[in-house]
């Protein structure tokens, strides 16, 4: 899977999991899930879907606080 189309496969499925799944909690409990098993197939595009559901940001956020040090900036 291309990197670009994990983000689109998974964008998708944030939006099927508001439609279906209506507490916050149950749906992080979910993405949780969803971002373990996409960076194990080496999708590291996620931070893309960020927007899409306040439980999903909030835990995008817990695991990847905005405040770190961003691997691909430059120190100087």
């Amino acid at each position: 899977m291309g990197w670009g189309s994990g983000s689109r496969l998974a964008s998708g499925l944030i939006e099927a999991a508001k439609e279906t799944i209506g507490s916050d909690s149950e749906r992080e409990a979910f993405y949780e899930q969803l971002i373990e098993q996409f960076q194990d197939f080496d999708c590291d595009t996620l931070d893309e879907c960020v927007g899409h559901d306040s439980a999903f940001d909030e835990l995008w956020e817990k695991l990847y606080p905005s405040d770190d040090y961003d691997y691909w900036e430059d120190d100087e």
